[in-house]
C-alpha cells in the first residue's frame, strides 16, 4: 500500500491495521469476545475498515456501499 495507494488508502490501511492489531493485543491479554474491551476494540477495527473500503472506492471512482444493518 505505502508504494502504490493514493496518500489517503495508505492512511486508511495504517489505521486499519493498528486497529486489527489492537484486537490481537487484546485476544492475547485474555479479553473475552464478549467483554467491554475486546468489543469496543472490534468496534474500532470495524469503522476503521469501511473507512479503509470508503478511500479505496473513492480512489477508484466507486460509489460508496452504503453501510450494512446488522
Amino acid at each position: 500500500m505505502s508504494i502504490t495507494a493514493a496518500l489517503d488508502v495508505f492512511e486508511a490501511s495504517e489505521e486499519a491495521f493498528r486497529r486489527l492489531r489492537d484486537v490481537r493485543d487484546l485476544a492475547a491479554a485474555g479479553a473475552l469476545a464478549g467483554g467491554e474491551a475486546y468489543s469496543g476494540g472490534r468496534t474500532d477495527y470495524e469503522a476503521a475498515l469501511v473507512r479503509l473500503r470508503d478511500a479505496m472506492r473513492v480512489d477508484i471512482g466507486a460509489d460508496r456501499v452504503p453501510a450494512m444493518a446488522g
